[in-house]
């Protein structure tokens, strides 16, 4: 996901806007005792109503019957009865089911037939007008048009699901609609359709099938309808690309994603295989930016045609199809392990793409944000406890932050480990959910280095290290001795840094390299040149905030 905020007066205000709508949604559903493993969801939609016709088939493991009830998510009917979704009838392994609704939750207890069994298959039909999570409105043209925007846990506000990312499942949708929409999903297209018109229907519809066959989780399940223009644009040698896109806005939207197969190559080669068989880019109603459901990565409509380039917003949303959609955080405050990851692998890819001074520029822009949300938040940590809102936790610590951990762990590391730690991680934890203490358990075995305080001082504090120099040079005897100071009102920081020292005979500059790890320290360099300039870090290397040199 691409919150986007920081980046122009439109996205600032998307953002703002999407915060006040979807942040009153978000919910502390109660954990579920049921394993889904498998979704079929029927709809119905229509041009006349909201309303949706819904049934769902769920195919369930069950963990444990310890308990009598057990708990699926679906919204109920707000306080009017006008929206929320309208439980019709339950069963399970076709015999019905007594179920109490209330809390966005469905409380189920098995017939007496079905005691004891370890799985089965829940049928729910339900119908209702959606508060949330199916996007029921006009485009920007006019045009009537659906889209799910399921993050953080929305999908339950209209579908009836175990609604937590550590429930991974496959799916499918099978969407009755009228016939002038067309139909985009996960996975791959299954069927589409001309129904039998009836006589008493003036509409003409049309079904249409999606399904994906590997599990993913519920905040990445979605369907789109719209009048669109599909475009199937050279592909990448296993993968199927689409590019859904309104009509009036065909020319601009197929340029604008046409990197699109370059990213995609470019994750291949540093990652591994592309974890699904196909990527469709879709213009969208979606409140975000960028939102990377899994191979149908769904775009604000607004940012096709307001940028004049969308290209590390593509990357970004194409990075979430390895981490966040294939590797799924196992709960909500790991999900830097979402949004950290794709933010820093976007950099590397435009680093890839256009070379390092790139890359510096963008971690320079990232500490400001980094610092920035710090003075309106201090203390916000990468990965916290506190999941009581989730919007909360789409902020610059989870993204700029996150994606700045992995660049300081590439250096720590060194270039070869790093690559090999991301294509291990992604191949150990692929379909499943990891963890940060996974994530860092893993990068110890492969580095061959205790990351256990590396990681601790950079995920679970709120501040950074605060850096004051002074320095002074002695002409005899060719020397120069830097004071190096950490400012900062909390614990002290273990800092590797790196010096640049500027002689005035020659443009490239000494190198030396130094370890912080004290509140004061000074260090003394023999040097070949009278010394002009000091500066810290000068290959952006650490999350330094560095008050000005002097001497």
């Amino acid at each position: 996901m691409d919150t986007h905020f920081r980046q122009s007066p439109f996205v600032l205000l998307l953002f703002v806007l999407s915060y006040q709508v979807t942040s009153a949604q978000s919910v502390d559903l109660p954990p579920s005792s049921l394993d889904v493993l498998h979704y079929v969801f029927r709809l119905n939609i229509h041009d006349y109503t909201n309303e949706i016709q819904g049934e769902a088939d769920i195919y369930v493991s069950l963990k444990s019957q310890k308990s009598s009830t057990l708990i699926l998510h679906l919204d109920g009917l707000d306080s009017a009865g006008d929206q929320g979704m309208n439980v019709d009838e339950i069963l399970f392994n076709n015999q019905p089911v007594k179920f109490t609704h209330r809390n966005h939750t469905l409380y189920l207890s098995l017939p007496t037939a079905s005691q004891g069994a370890t799985s089965g298959t829940f049928i729910i039909k339900y119908h209702g007008i959606p508060n949330d999570g199916l996007i029921i409105e006009k485009n920007l043209y006019g045009d009537r048009t659906f889209f799910g925007d399921n993050w953080p846990n929305r999908a339950h506000f209209w579908l009836p699901t175990n609604d937590h990312p550590l429930d991974k499942a496959t799916c499918e949708f099978i969407v009755t609609a009228p016939s002038h929409y067309n139909v985009v999903s996960n996975g791959l297209l299954r069927e589409e359709s001309l129904l039998i018109q009836t006589s008493e229907s003036r509409t003409q519809y049309k079904l249409t099938h999606w399904s994906i066959t590997n599990p993913i989780p519920t905040k990445v399940m979605v369907f789109g309808a719209a009048r669109f223009a599909i475009q199937y644009p050279a592909n990448n040698q296993s993968t199927t690309i689409q590019n859904w896109l309104y009509p009036e806005d065909r020319e601009i939207g197929f340029k604008q994603f046409s990197p699109t197969e370059e990213i995609l190559t470019y994750y291949e080669s540093i990652l591994g295989p592309y974890p699904f068989n196909k990527l469709a880019n879709v213009q969208s109603k979606t409140q975000y930016g960028g939102m990377e459901n899994a191979s149908a990565i769904f775009y604000n409509e607004q940012a096709i045609t307001n940028r004049p380039s969308i290209e590390a917003l593509i990357a970004h949303e194409i990075a979430h199809q390895w981490f966040g959609n294939s590797v799924t955080e196992k709960k909500w405050s790991d999900v830097w392990l979402s949004e950290g990851f794709a933010t820093y692998l976007t950099h590397l890819y435009i680093e890839h793409a256009y070379g390092k001074d790139s890359l510096r520029a963008r971690l320079l822009a990232d500490k400001e944000r980094i610092f920035s949300f710090h003075l309106q938040s201090p203390n916000s940590k990468v990965v916290t406890k506190d999941e009581s809102n989730l919007f909360q936790l789409l902020n610059a610590n989870t993204y700029q932050k996150g994606a700045w951990v992995l660049h300081m762990l590439r250096n720590k590391v060194g270039d070869e480990v790093f690559f090999k730690i991301l294509r291990q991680f992604y191949r150990k934890y692929q379909y499943k959910n990891a963890g940060t203490q996974d994530f860092i358990t893993l990068s110890s075995n492969l580095s061959g280095q205790n990351l256990d305080s590396f990681f601790s001082q950079w995920l679970t504090r709120a501040d950074y290290p605060v850096i004051r120099s002074t320095w002074k040079y002695q002409s005899m005897g060719k020397k120069l001795t830097l004071t190096l100071e950490q400012t900062q009102s909390s614990e002290l920081y273990q800092l590797p840094i790196e010096i640049a020292l500027y002689g005035d005979k020659t443009a490239r500059p000494e190198i030396k390299k130094v370890s912080l790890n004290e509140q004061k320290k000074s260090f003394t360099f023999k040097v070949s040149n009278r010394i002009k300039e000091v500066v810290l870090d000068p290959n952006t290397r650490l999350l330094l905030e560095i008050t000005p040199t002097s001497r």
